[in-house]
């Protein structure tokens, strides 16, 4: 299990507010970043997270979600 995966499966489903950004600040995003993510969780929405072999599997993926997906706020 990854490190959001456990942040959100140990924080419950009501008692995300700041173990969730806690656990993206320490994984690297930006508290800004980490504080929209959060917001988007408790509007209903999802936050995923992936280690892409490569920058054109990098590339790859941000398309395809931003095409496809309608993916937002994607932050390599």
């Amino acid at each position: 299990m990854g490190p959001i995966a456990a942040a959100l499966a140990g924080a419950g489903a009501g008692g995300l507010t700041g173990g969730l950004v806690g656990a993206l600040i320490g994984w690297g995003i930006p508290e800004e970043r980490a504080a929209l993510y959060e917001t988007g969780i408790k509007e209903g929405g999802t936050v995923l997270g992936v280690k892409p072999r490569t920058a054109q599997d990098a590339d790859y993926f941000e398309n395809d979600w931003k095409t496809n997906l309608r993916g937002q706020h994607i932050y390599r």
